[in-house]
């Protein structure tokens, strides 16, 4: 794939795991995990379900640090990812400049701004369920994975939804 054919995107969410991000927009590329320093996961994104979603909050100065995934897409697969994260109805996207393979490079991630945040939501238990797994699968620092399996979910009440998630997470076993 030619460079100017392609976007790194860096994902932190339910597209930690790559069956779920291959589902949405065809064949991807791991190119390697990034901590992110200065950021905070929070489930705070208000989604069009209901639910919350991963949202990266800037937290500069702390001590704390977020993880992801830096994956290549290719150029024709960023409007099919636009319309899964809900671009410019929930996501905007953003540039971001990480340390991928020894090198900074910019690469593109979702944020929720502050209209599309919303602190009381909890995500679905299925949605907290693929980020955990996304991220046992990238290896994330246990205590990272420990507090993502620790937050508080809901049941999803829409069952068919619920039920195609589970089937993703149980074909990983």
């Amino acid at each position: 794939m030619n460079r100017s054919d392609h976007h790194l995107y860096l994902a932190y969410g339910s597209n930690l795991l790559p069956d779920r991000l291959i589902e949405r927009v065809g064949v991807v590329q791991t190119v390697s995990t990034v901590a992110l320093p200065g950021w905070r996961l929070a489930f705070n994104k208000r989604g069009t379900d209901g639910s919350a979603k991963a949202n990266l909050v800037p937290v500069p100065g702390s001590n704390e640090q977020a993880h992801g995934v830096v994956y290549r897409l290719a150029r024709h697969q960023l409007p099919l990812l636009d319309g899964f994260e809900g671009c410019g109805d929930g996501y905007e996207t953003l540039w971001l400049e990480c340390e991928v393979e020894g090198r900074r490079h910019p690469v593109l991630t979702y944020l929720a701004p502050s209209h599309w945040q919303a602190g009381h939501l909890r995500p679905y238990d299925w949605y907290r369920d693929l980020v955990v797994a996304g991220a046992c699968r990238h290896r994330f620092p246990a205590a990272y994975v420990r507090s993502l399996a620790s937050v508080a979910v809901s049941k999803d009440p829409n069952s068919a939804r619920a039920i195609r998630a589970r089937c993703l997470l149980e074909a990983l076993d």
